[in-house]
């Protein structure tokens, strides 16, 4: 995508859905994340929201009270997954996804972060030790539009 290209679709997800723009930026500045995976952080979080909003039923905009419950909801998850390694991530995220409302778009993110652009798990975007706390992030996202 051209950086004018970008620029445009990051104004119009922040007309669109203005409280998930400003967290998954928020998230992408977390001092924990190096600059390209805060990026690939903030990239996935506007991915999410073009996911959801060319689904059957188009969302309305995410209130702030729908963020906080999903951020909420998901603070035991956080503790969990903080220590995990890539392969215990992989796992746990495996078995999220089995029952998760929306499967196929939290798969994505799944693979988003353990995978290059190439597909490549060797490579991936995100290092080992902040897996689980980009995860948390971006299903807080998705939690918000599904309700989790």
């Amino acid at each position: 995508m051209e950086p004018v290209e970008a620029q445009a679709l990051v104004k119009r997800m922040s007309e669109e859905q203005p409280v998930i723009v400003a967290y998954s930026l928020s998230a992408s500045e977390n001092k924990a994340f190096d600059q390209d995976e805060g990026q690939t952080l903030f990239y996935v979080g506007l991915v999410i929201t073009q996911i959801m909003k060319q689904g059957l039923v188009e969302p309305g905009k995410i209130t702030e009270k729908q963020l906080m419950r999903a951020e909420k909801a998901n603070m035991n998850l956080l503790d969990k997954m903080a220590n995990d390694s890539a392969g215990d991530f992989a796992s746990a995220a495996e078995s999220l996804v089995e029952k998760y409302p929306e499967p196929e778009v939290l798969r994505y993110v799944t693979e988003a972060l353990m995978e290059d652009e190439e597909g490549d798990p060797d490579n991936p975007p995100i290092r080992d030790k902040n897996l689980g706390l980009a995860f948390l992030h971006l299903k807080i996202v998705l939690d918000a539009f599904v309700g989790e």
